[in-house]
């Protein structure tokens, strides 16, 4: 936890500049309290947003396609890529930088929130730290269960943090989020400048509306749980939304600091990391490089599989490119039974009858741009907004709190393909969703109509919509469901996947008398004290 010491300043530099010097983070300086008292919430909120959604677009994205059965590594072109993820080797170091990142970014939005008379000379910036706060530490919980939350923010005043039961944080992030809608129900409309917020450019309804969207996503994941107290206070957090009567999000949730190829640090993160096109070299991104669709997704978009038998989803057009490698190298394939959509099985370690360019790669949005002469865009690659929460994300969300709580929503299947439309659109085949919607409705587990279990049918499609996006929401959420059906990777060391991640190496090192010890097997178990307090 010390390392939540030195991020405020930090992530402002990084914010406002890219050719700075790394001086500044050296730990051994005292200078960023002088710095940090110096800054105030319209400073610090539009950092807070960037540092943290970088995260959420890099390394969760990574770990969630993995996780899920997206992703596979390029074995023709790297030695073992993913070797990890496909042998389920769960360790303290096995993505780490989640917990460590997320704590940082979760600090900035945390001396917004205790900046002096916040709630008062500051509300729409407390409120927005506070919505965001609890949108990030509940993935936090989620992939961690008990972690530092009461003592996990006071900087100097505690490197050593107890652990809050993971039930509690959630409690508590609820009632953070209810402060949040109470003071954007009393602020103007220019309570945020603009310029200051790179998510909603101040606009307290959207606020409001994301803030409401957060909260329903956290009910939503509690419900089915036994636990009496959990119970109640979920309950309770129902019937105190001030602010419900202006709904959920209508549009994603983006956002764009002014994303450019100007240098690399104001690149689109996910772009920067994954993109076809590195700018520090102007060749193929590594990274880029490292990805190859998994046969598992492909062969259920292209209706290969019993699930989806002969139903095309057009979506795979832009979300993957076919034969990415032998157009971008101009090479000619080695099988005409290739051409298209292929996908290599997790874990697949060789394959002496083909070639990479027999294979799919990341596709052409959010990866592969396109220019007029059909060249790899940096420009519009690097410049794209960044999904904090996509529209099909919240759509389905509403669709699932439909079936899990009859009682206080509705229009399930309305909300259901809301979400497949809005996913569409996103992918610019908008004009191909009723025509899907109308062929999965006679397939049980991805289409409405003939499903039976509605919460499998939800997950199948969010499974599609997060991909690329926010996949590891769609983990979270198959580790309490149990849906998609998923294969596991070929030489997996475990017969199922991680409901959890072990606590990182830096908690043992700099909280070792706090963190709870774990095995390498206690990441594996659903009913064990080190499981999501809301499989229970």
């Amino acid at each position: 936890m010390k390392k939540i010491l030195y991020t405020s300043v930090m992530a402002v530099l990084l914010l406002s500049s890219a050719s700075c010097s790394n001086d500044f983070i050296d730990v051994n300086r005292n200078e960023n309290e002088a710095y940090n008292s110096e800054l105030s919430p319209k400073e610090r909120l539009a950092a807070a947003e960037t540092t943290l959604h970088a995260t959420h677009a890099v390394t969760l994205n990574r770990f969630g396609n993995l996780m899920m059965n997206a992703w596979t590594g390029n074995i023709y072109q790297y030695t073992a890529p993913f070797d990890d993820e496909m042998k389920m080797n769960v360790n303290s170091t096995f993505y780490d930088n989640i917990w460590d990142n997320y704590y940082n970014g979760i600090g900035n939005l945390q001396r917004i929130i205790d900046t002096p008379g916040a709630n008062t000379l500051y509300p729409g910036y407390a409120a927005a730290a506070k919505i965001m706060k609890a949108y990030y530490m509940q993935t936090i919980v989620d992939l961690y269960n008990d972690v530092p939350y009461s003592e996990a923010f006071k900087f100097q005043g505690n490197v050593t943090p107890k652990y809050d039961k993971g039930k509690d944080v959630y409690n508590a992030l609820l009632k953070e989020v209810d402060e949040a809608l109470i003071l954007l129900s009393n602020v103007p409309a220019n309570a945020i400048v603009s310029s200051s917020d790179v998510m909603f450019k101040g606009s307290v309804n959207d606020w409001v509306k994301f803030g409401n969207t957060v909260k329903l996503k956290m009910l939503v994941r509690l419900s089915g749980v036994t636990d009496s107290s959990v119970i109640a206070y979920r309950d309770a957090a129902m019937n105190t939304w001030p602010t419900l009567s202006k709904g959920f999000i209508t549009a994603s949730a983006i956002i764009n600091p002014g994303y450019s190829k100007a240098s690399v640090a104001q690149q689109n993160p996910l772009y920067r990391n994954y993109g076809a096109v590195s700018l520090a070299s102007g060749e193929i991104n590594a990274n880029y490089r490292l990805v190859l669709a998994s046969a598992h997704i492909v062969d259920n978009m292209m209706g290969r599989t019993t699930l989806t038998s002969e139903v095309v989803d057009s979506r795979i057009e832009n979300m993957f490119y076919a034969n990415v490698w032998n157009y971008l190298e101009e090479a000619e394939l080695t099988s005409n039974d290739f051409e298209g959509f292929f996908g290599l099985p997790q874990g697949t370690t060789s394959n002496p009858s083909n070639t990479v360019g027999d294979y799919t790669g990341l596709g052409l949005k959010q990866f592969l741009f396109l220019d007029a002469n059909g060249n790899p865009s940096l420009a519009e690659g690097s410049k794209q907004d960044g999904i904090v929460m996509s529209l099909a994300e919240a759509e389905l969300l509403q669709s699932e709190a439909a079936v899990v709580y009859p009682a206080k929503f509705s229009n399930g299947q309305v909300h259901f393909e809301a979400g497949i439309k809005a996913s569409f659109s996103f992918y610019g085949v908008s004009a191909a969703a009723d025509h899907y919607i109308s062929e999965i409705n006679t397939k049980p587990n991805v289409g409405w109509n003939a499903s039976t279990n509605k919460i499998a049918a939800i997950q199948y499609q969010r499974w599609i919509a997060l991909t690329n996006i926010n996949p590891t929401e769609t983990f979270i959420s198959y580790t309490k469901t149990g849906f998609p059906v998923l294969p596991m990777p070929l030489g997996a060391t475990t017969a199922t996947r991680p409901v959890r991640l072990i606590y990182p190496q830096s908690e043992y090192v700099a909280n070792s008398s706090n963190v709870l010890n774990m095995a390498k097997s206690d990441a594996f178990s659903k009913t064990n004290q080190f499981a999501p307090f809301w499989l229970k």
